[in-house]
């Protein structure tokens, strides 16, 4: 199963909790957390594409990929915004169609930043393969010679002896890494003003 990261919008602490009854105030601190988790996925994809050449699919909610995965109610002011962390082969960011076999590819992970990968060849992986996001149902592998280490063994797995398949980002990874930084953390103080905003403007309704 897919490792997800998620960003939370609770506790409302800063905001005005006096003005109105509970239930109406409850009622717009519900719709206001909706509003701006649903406003603040379509930031962080459009962030995270600027940054990897990801197609719109794998962060879209439809795929998955970035999507709302809790929505908040009057009795839990709580949203949730969830980014898979599904392998993406590097593969998917083949700007062509190479033969299978053969070495020597174009990637382009970052936009506009396209490079030639000399050693590395497609290989093609079994048919169904769900575990990764991929393309073409091809993989990208690398054949090590004797002695040789790979240097980020993040990025690869071992398929058999010297032989590794590679892997670009995912988007958990884009959306937050392990040091806490990433788009999310980013998108956190227009979240807040947000946040603030549409509850008080749904206050005054």
């Amino acid at each position: 199963m897919a490792q997800q990261f998620g960003v939370f919008i609770e506790g409302l602490t800063d905001l005005d909790f006096t003005r109105g009854s509970a239930a109406k105030i409850a009622q717009a601190a519900s719709r206001a957390i909706n509003t701006t988790t649903r406003d603040g996925r379509v930031d962080a994809s459009r962030k995270i594409r600027a940054e990897i050449n990801f197609p719109a699919r794998l962060v879209s909610p439809s795929g998955k990929g970035l999507y709302v995965s809790k929505k908040a109610s009057p009795s839990n002011l709580e949203g949730r915004i969830t980014a898979s962390g599904r392998p993406t082969s590097l593969a998917r960011f083949l700007t062509s169609s190479p033969r299978i076999g053969k070495a020597g590819a174009t990637v382009e992970v970052q936009p506009g930043k396209a490079r030639f990968m000399k050693r590395v060849f497609p290989l093609r992986l079994p048919q169904g393969s769900t575990l990764t996001e991929t393309k073409f149902n091809l993989g990208l592998a690398i054949r090590l010679r004797p002695g040789e280490r790979l240097t980020n063994k993040t990025t690869a797995r071992r398929v058999s002896n010297g032989l590794y398949l590679l892997y670009g980002p995912s988007v958990d990874q884009v959306f937050q890494n392990v040091s806490g930084s990433g788009v999310a953390k980013d998108l956190v103080p227009a979240l807040e003003r947000d946040l603030e905003t549409e509850f008080l403007r749904l206050l005054e309704l």
